[in-house]
């Protein structure tokens, strides 16, 4: 442990500008001779860092046969550590790793397996989703109030624009709108979400683990089950308006990026440029005072053309529409037939068999139609009789070519009969 202090101290730059500081002894308030030596103050040094955080409860020492002395973290320094780490580390959450986990939570056969933590695990996730997305909209303004700030050249801006902000807000806004689409896992959350909710078994089951974990009695474990189906629907119901805000700040931060490139490139070369740097100047105050007016601009002519900017009216985020609870069995049931080719050949050649009953053929005009379905199916038989493959023929009449055509009000149709064909032993 001394030796992992010494090492990060002789590294920081504190080492270099706060010497006298950090080797003073604890208890007299005086710095050491010049002469001391470098090995043993840098080792001082190291003992009392290490002394204070033992003391303030960061790390504790226990003795183990056999190993000796070993450091341990106490619980709540050891997440505390790990918070830490993660945000010195810029780590940036993968947004469909949170979406695929709630999404598998909530897949029928895990649920059922394990209501309870399925439940309490998805909710931990769409929690942290939502965090994170605030967090990255909250990172596009500061990138933009940077580019505000602080950039004041062009290589500024690049460097903001094509460094930082995309390691810090691209990378996860380009997966967010392409691979990792929150609004492909929404749907199937929220209808998942429908189910569970209509699901008894599962919320009784949920609603016992809860009561087990928690220490509670079982209505007051239904009513957290219920609260945490009701957390998540509106996790997922709020992610229009997030992603919105997201998107809205993205193009400004890309318009300001574009704006201040064009204007530090251009500045000497155009008028809109020297304006520009005008105003700038005597916004931060660094331009002598001048004598201006300034006026709004109107309409300069009858033919002048500009027209003020309208903005436009965003769309309202609608919330989707729940499953309806309708028996699946009665549904297809219903729809079935509709699905069905009306006048496929198995269906052709049922009506034929009604039509024949126990004859061995008829003529066509008994099938006469009465209706536009009716002329169809009666085109279909025809084009069945004639191809071979049906279990009836359809054979024409040998009259006259001019006599060749029967009718029956607006329809016309070839004159002929239908003959069953004898069917193979």
């Amino acid at each position: 442990m001394l030796d992992t202090a010494e090492e990060l101290i002789r590294e920081s730059p504190v080492w270099a500008e706060r010497r006298q500081e950090l080797i003073a002894p604890l208890e007299a308030g005086v710095a050491p001779e010049e002469d001391d030596d470098e090995a043993a103050l840098l080792r001082g040094a190291a003992r009392r860092a290490v002394s204070r955080l033992e003391s303030e409860g960061w790390f504790h020492f226990e003795y183990r046969s056999g190993v000796g002395e070993v450091l341990n973290f106490h619980p709540y320094a050891a997440r505390i550590l790990d918070a830490l780490v993660r945000v010195a580390r810029d780590a940036q959450p993968v947004f469909q790793g949170y979406a695929h986990s709630i999404a598998s939570l909530l897949k029928p056969d895990v649920f059922v397996a394990r209501p309870g933590v399925s439940l309490s695990e998805a909710k931990r996730n769409a929690l942290d989703l939502v965090r994170e997305l605030k967090i990255l909209n909250r990172n596009i303004y500061a990138s933009t109030q940077r580019l505000l700030d602080e950039a004041a050249t062009a290589a500024g801006v690049l460097e903001e624009g094509l460094e930082r902000y995309r390691h810090a807000v691209m990378a996860n806004y380009h997966r967010l709108k392409t691979v990792d689409n929150l609004y492909k896992w929404r749907g199937e959350i929220l209808h998942r979400l429908d189910g569970i909710e209509r699901d008894s078994l599962a919320l009784d089951a949920a609603a016992r683990w809860y009561a087990e974990q928690g220490g509670l009695d079982r209505e007051a474990a239904a009513g957290r089950v219920a609260a945490d189906l009701s957390l998540l629907r509106m996790q997922f119901d709020t992610l229009p308006t997030v992603t919105d805000d997201i998107d809205a700040r993205n193009a400004r931060f890309s318009g300001v990026a574009l704006r201040k490139l064009m204007y530090l490139l251009r500045q000497d070369t155009r008028t809109e440029g020297q304006l520009q740097l005008l105003v700038d100047a005597l916004a931060r105050d660094a331009a002598p005072d001048l004598e201006l007016d300034v006026y709004r601009c109107e309409l300069l002519a009858d033919g002048f053309l500009y027209m003020p900017p309208r903005r436009r009216a965003r769309p309202a985020a609608q919330p989707l529409a729940r499953r309806s609870s309708a028996d699946p069995a009665a549904l297809r049931t219903l729809v079935a037939p509709r699905l069905r080719r009306p006048f496929s050949r198995s269906r052709v050649e049922a009506f034929i068999d009604g039509l024949l009953g126990e004859r061995a053929g008829a003529s066509l005009a008994e099938a006469g139609p009465e209706t536009d379905e009716e002329y169809v199916r009666l085109i279909y038989t025809v084009a069945y009789g004639l191809d071979g493959r049906s279990a009836f023929r359809f054979e024409r009449d040998a009259s006259p070519a001019s006599e060749r055509t029967d009718r029956r009000g607006v329809y016309g149709f070839p004159r002929g009969s239908i003959i069953r064909r004898p069917r193979r032993a």
